[in-house]
């Protein structure tokens, strides 16, 4: 059990490669993922918010912000992996936390078309029975 809680704190699950230039280091002690993993956790926090702000927002909408904003992340990693040019942190920390948004409103649009479709089959079968 102390094995699972220590991997639990250290986020040693979590498939990020931890590299310490590309962390966030404080006191000499390096947070356990970089700072593009980071942001995208923290990008995950604005789906409670637009669970209310988006429920009026079509789906398509929704979808297309989310996708659109994932591009920056993969353009800047592409780049970086090809070899075209050297991202930084701060780059890695702004895009990181736009994918995260961006995710979020995806997440958030499947929800409410989900929603929608369970309220759907349930008035037709209200309908049907009633």
């Amino acid at each position: 059990m102390n094995e699972y809680i220590h991997a639990v704190i250290t986020l040693r699950f979590f498939p990020c490669h931890k590299r310490k230039d590309r962390s966030l280091v404080i006191g000499g002690r390096q947070f356990p993922m970089c700072y593009r993993c980071m942001s995208i956790l923290l990008g995950y926090f604005a789906v409670i918010p637009l669970l209310w702000l988006a429920a009026e927002v079509s789906f398509l909408k929704l979808l297309v912000i989310g996708v659109l904003l994932n591009v920056p992340m993969l353009a800047d990693g592409y780049t970086q992996l090809r070899g075209w040019r050297v991202s930084n942190n701060f780059l890695r920390t702004f895009t990181g936390l736009m994918s995260g948004l961006g995710m979020s409103c995806i997440i958030v649009a499947g929800s409410i078309q989900f929603h929608r479709g369970i309220q759907g089959v349930a008035n037709f079968i209200d309908s049907f029975i009633g």
